[in-house]
C-alpha cells in the first residue's frame, strides 16, 4: 500500500493534523454527541459573579432589624421611666422609619414602614402586654411620625447637595421627641373637663342621691369609654365632710396561651377620694391615692359636683373633673384626654341613683364657705 503524502492527515490542509480527532475546546460534545457549548468556568477563577441580595431580601432583613430595635427601645424607654414621654410615642416611630428607609432599597419606603408599624402595633398586645385602648390611642401618632420620618430620611438620603438644610427636618423631628423627657421640656398639663345633664330628680334630693353608692355596675360605659379603658365596678363611702369615697376598678381580663399578661394586672385597683368641701349646692372630692391604671395617663386633682333646680322635679347637674395630663406630646394627648375625661364626667352623672332617694338634711358644717383641709 502506498503511504499517503505528507500533510494528507488533515482534512483542511492547515497543518493541524489532530483537529479531526480532537474537538475544539469551545465545543465539547457530551456522550450523546450533543454540543454543550463552551465549558463552564471554574468557580475559583473569579469568573462567577458575586451574590447580591434582592430588594425583597433587603426589605425582610430591614424589617427584622426594625422589629428588634423597636422592642428594645420600648423596654429601654419604659425601664428608665420615660414611658409617658414623647420619646416613646415619637422617638420609636422615627427610629423605625430611619432603619427601614436606609436599610432597604424599597421603592416606597414609607409604605413599607407603615406595614412594619402595623405589625409591631399588633404584636404589642400579645408580646408586650399592652391593652386595646393603649394601642388605639398610640396608633395615629405612630403612623404619623413613621411616615414623616421615612419622607425626611429619603429626602436626606437622595439629596444632591449635602448642606445644612438637609438636617433641618431631622432636627425638628428629634426636638419633638424630647417633650416630657425632663421637667424643662414638659408642657404643663393642668386641665378641667366637665359635663352637664338634666336629671329626673328634685334638687332637694341631690345630697342624698350623691351620698348613695353610684350605680357603676348597672351603668356600663359606652362609646369611647367602651374600647378597653379601666372599668369602675363599685363605689363606697359617704358624703360627709372629711369622709372617704372609694371607686373600685376591675382588673384586666385573663389572657391564656403563650402571650404576655396584661400590664394592668388582673387584680382590682381603686381611686381613693375624700370629701374636701361641701355646700348646699355642691360637693368637692380631692384625690388621696390612686392605684388604678389611669394613674399612668393622668393625675386626678379634684372632682366637683354642682347642681341647681330646673323645676320642681328636674335638676341640672354639672360634674367637673380636674386633672393633670401625664402623657406627652401635649398637642396630641391633651386633646385625647380632654375627650376621654369629658365622656367620663358624663358617665358619672348617669350613674347617680335616681330611685329610692329620701331627702336628708345637709351635713354639719355644710355651708357655702366650709372646706376640709
Amino acid at each position: 500500500m502506498t503511504e499517503p503524502p505528507d500533510g494528507a492527515h488533515g482534512s483542511d490542509g492547515d497543518g493541524d493534523g489532530d483537529r479531526g480527532d480532537n474537538p475544539s475546546p469551545e465545543h465539547v460534545p457530551d456522550d450523546s454527541g450533543a454540543d454543550t457549548g463552551p465549558p463552564s468556568a471554574d468557580p475559583g477563577d473569579g469568573a462567577q459573579s458575586r451574590y447580591r441580595p434582592t430588594a425583597q431580601q433587603w426589605g425582610v432583613a430591614a424589617a427584622i432589624v426594625a422589629f428588634g430595635v423597636g422592642f428594645c427601645l420600648y423596654r429601654l424607654i419604659k425601664g428608665v421611666g420615660l414611658g409617658q414621654s414623647a420619646a416613646l410615642y415619637i422617638g420609636i416611630p422615627l427610629v423605625l422609619a430611619v432603619v427601614l428607609t436606609l436599610g432597604s432599597p424599597a421603592r416606597r419606603p414609607a409604605g413599607m414602614a407603615m406595614k412594619v408599624t402595623t405589625i409591631l402595633l399588633l404584636l404589642s398586645v400579645p408580646v408586650l402586654g399592652e391593652g386595646a385602648c393603649c394601642v388605639l390611642m398610640a396608633a395615629p401618632i405612630f403612623y404619623l411620625f413613621v411616615y414623616l420620618g421615612a419622607r425626611v430620611s429619603v429626602s436626606a438620603r437622595d439629596a444632591k447637595r449635602r448642606g445644612p438644610a438637609v438636617f433641618v427636618g431631622p432636627a425638628l423631628l428629634a426636638l419633638l421627641a424630647l417633650e416630657g423627657t425632663a421637667p424643662v421640656l414638659t408642657v404643663p398639663g393642668n386641665a378641667t373637663s366637665s359635663a352637664t345633664r338634666i336629671i329626673d330628680l328634685p334638687a332637694a334630693q341631690m345630697p342624698a342621691a350623691l351620698a348613695a353608692p353610684l350605680r357603676l355596675e348597672a351603668t356600663r360605659p359606652d362609646g369611647l369609654l367602651a374600647i378597653g379603658f379601666p372599668r369602675p365596678v363599685a363605689d363606697s363611702g359617704g358624703l360627709g365632710l372629711g369622709q372617704r369615697r372609694t371607686i373600685t376598678f376591675a382588673g384586666a381580663h385573663h389572657r391564656s396561651g403563650p402571650v404576655s399578661a396584661h400590664h394592668w394586672g388582673e387584680q382590682s385597683s381603686a381611686l381613693h377620694l375624700v370629701v374636701d368641701e361641701r355646700t348646699r349646692t355642691s360637693v368637692t372630692f380631692r384625690r388621696v391615692a390612686d392605684t388604678s391604671p389611669l394613674a399612668t395617663w393622668l393625675r386626678w386633682d379634684e372632682m366637683r359636683v354642682r347642681w341647681r333646680a330646673v323645676d320642681a322635679t328636674h335638676t341640672e347637674v354639672r360634674w367637673e373633673l380636674g386633672y393633670t395630663r401625664l402623657l406627652s406630646p401635649s398637642w396630641y394627648f391633651g386633646s385625647i384626654e380632654r375627650l376621654v375625661t369629658w365622656r367620663a364626667a358624663d358617665y358619672l352623672i348617669r350613674t347617680i341613683e335616681l330611685e329610692d332617694v329620701s331627702v336628708t338634711p345637709p351635713a354639719a358644717g355644710a355651708t357655702d364657705t366650709h372646706a376640709h383641709r
